[in-house]
């Protein structure tokens, strides 16, 4: 998989079971902006779904992509078409799943999320542009416990049902890594200054010991002066 795709969980939205055996349609909540388990928020703002939306598919088990994660996806495990859009405070994702006759499998998952067997979704998305940390004043900081990384931009790839909602351990790592680096930069920092400042320390000396001598060589010739006076 891409380096920077990272995943998020979901779960179904409550629904009419007969309009949806009718439509075929289930929603999931895919995101919302309350802090997970791992301390990211992704701002509902910052998920861009237009490229999504032209092409949107709903997978299982996210076997949709090919090569490397997954080297022979199964078309079927392309459940139907899929819409992301933001209702109030949360991003729903809404599948419409293929009929039976085409794809068997998306109408066994239909039936087990009617039933209510399957109820969770795992959501691919990569970052676009780096995020922030949240400041200090809202007890967050970044050397705490309770520290809490907010992305940038992000792009929804895809979401899939899932029997386990996947685990966002490559999102967990990109954050600790993140953290990393600025820990790592800050050490380098705080290296810098305190060679700047032995250096600075050590100049500060040298002009101290010439000040002594030329004060030294003053008197010198002042009191050399006042004998021959």
């Amino acid at each position: 998989m891409e380096q920077n795709k990272a995943f998020v969980s979901g779960e179904i939205r409550a629904f009419d079971r007969a309009k949806a055996e009718e439509t075929r349609t289930v929603e999931f909540v895919i995101s919302d902006e309350t802090r997970d388990r791992h301390g990211t928020v992704i701002p509902l703002a910052a998920w861009q779904l237009d490229q999504y939306n032209k092409n949107g598919i709903v997978g299982y088990q996210h076997n949709v992509y090919g090569g490397g994660f997954l080297t022979d996806p199964n078309p079927d495990s392309v459940l139907g078409v899929g819409r992301a859009f933001v209702d109030g405070d949360k991003l729903i994702g809404e599948v419409r799943f293929e009929p039976a006759e085409i794809n068997p499998l998306a109408e066994k998952i239909f039936q087990k999320v009617l039933h209510g067997t399957l109820k969770a979704v795992s959501v691919g998305f990569r970052e676009l542009e780096k995020g922030k940390w949240g400041e200090k004043e809202r007890g967050e900081d970044i050397a705490g416990k309770n520290a809490t990384y907010y992305f940038g931009k992000v792009e929804l790839l895809e979401f899939s049902i899932v029997n386990i909602p996947s685990n966002p351990n490559a999102l967990r790592r990109e954050v600790e890594t993140d953290i990393e680096n600025r820990t790592r930069e800050l050490t380098e920092e705080c290296e810098r200054l305190g060679a700047q400042i032995i250096a600075q320390g050590a100049q500060i000396d040298t002009l101290k010991r010439i000040n002594d001598e030329q004060t030294r060589l003053i008197e010198y010739y002042k009191h050399k002066s006042s004998l021959r006076g």
